[in-house]
């Protein structure tokens, strides 16, 4: 896991209200780290096809020695989002587009587990149609923060389809969709977590992958 830190002062005056004269915003990013071996998932080979994730809710859950590398550990809020997209052919986004409900497009969903494999969607940022932005990292400022507390997971939630994994990135690269275990290969039901309070159960696993997104947060001490 990249969890990047940066402390910066918050200059705060107020004689009426006794708070320090300068508090301290602690600005955090969460990414997975690159992986030298991994490949972007599209456009792909003749041994490794595009790949990407399909109308579904994915959650990193291990990354080397790290597991659950997008948990959240102090209470803050979310300030925005990025995602690295590969570069599918024309062929491919006409493909996808027509069989796996429409546009790519994604969000950043919040989950709690509340057992086992069950999670439960705490909040969802709004949706970005991703096309535009194929081949390149995208970056997006929420307009509206997302509170978030220590516990909390994030997750990228994609009622379509996004070219954000990169492959081979070795056997303790793992994540989780919003799959039952009777869906794990079926890509074309909807099981994406997009209504806030609903329960899913995570029971699909998948290995040697990375889900290339990041998320920013501010929190204070």
């Amino acid at each position: 896991m990249s969890r990047r830190t940066l402390t910066v002062a918050v200059v705060s005056v107020s004689a009426a209200l006794a708070i320090p004269a300068a508090a301290y915003a602690v600005v955090t990013t969460l990414t997975n780290p690159p992986d030298p071996g991994a490949v972007a998932s599209c456009p792909g080979t003749a041994t490794t096809p595009c790949t990407v994730i399909s109308r579904t809710t994915a959650e990193q859950v291990e990354v080397g020695s790290t597991h659950y590398p997008f948990k959240i550990t102090t209470t803050g809020r979310i300030v925005g989002w990025e995602i690295t997209l590969s570069s599918p052919s024309t062929a491919q986004v006409k493909y996808f587009d027509a069989n796996e409900g429409g546009t790519s497009q994604a969000a950043i969903a919040v989950i709690r587990q509340v057992k086992g494999l069950d999670y439960r969607l705490d909040a969802v940022s709004p949706l970005v149609h991703l096309e535009p932005f194929f081949g390149r990292t995208a970056t997006f400022a929420l307009d509206s923060s997302i509170l978030v507390h220590a516990g909390d997971v994030i997750a990228l939630t994609v009622p379509t389809w996004v070219p954000a994994l990169e492959l081979q990135a070795g056997s303790k690269a793992a994540w989780r969709a919003s799959r039952s275990r009777a869906q794990c290969g079926n890509v074309t039901a909807q099981t994406a977590q997009t209504a806030q309070g609903s329960v899913a159960a995570y029971s699909c696993i998948y290995r040697t992958a990375l889900i290339d997104f990041g998320v920013v947060e501010i929190s204070t001490p």
